[in-house]
């Protein structure tokens, strides 16, 4: 509300993961703060989501400022701190997602281009039967 942006969500029914939903939500939420924080007034984030046969997916990704291409690599580190990282940042959230996905048999990775935007998709992979 107070930087004006629209948050859309959509996917497709019955889309679902097994993990645990405390923990899932902290992880989720700290990605779609970073891209709160990283996308300017009136702005825009999307959350989509589905499922396959191979695995769940949601994709968050947003219309900011992008992240660097020499950050990339290093945005899932503990205490990384981009050139555009606000300056309270303590460099954790996206560490700390990346964490708890892959503990739940996920991953996250990330694709950004500077000034058009960032999109961050999590996967969590179904087993084999």
């Amino acid at each position: 509300e107070v930087k004006k942006q629209r948050l859309v969500i959509q996917g497709g029914e019955g889309a679902s993961f097994t993990g645990d939903l405390n923990w899932s939500a902290e992880a989720l939420t700290n990605v779609v703060k970073n891209c709160v924080e990283h996308t300017p007034e009136g702005g825009r984030i999307e959350i989509s989501y589905g499922a396959n046969a191979l695995y769940a997916e949601i994709i968050v990704s947003d219309n900011g400022e992008g992240i660097a291409s020499r950050d990339l690599p290093n945005i899932f580190n503990r205490f990384y701190r981009g050139e555009r990282a606000d300056e309270n940042s303590v460099g954790i959230g996206l560490a700390l997602a990346k964490a708890i996905f892959t503990a739940q048999g996920g991953d996250i990775s990330v694709r950004s281009q500077p000034g058009v935007g960032t999109s961050f998709a999590i996967r969590f992979f179904r087993g084999i039967v």
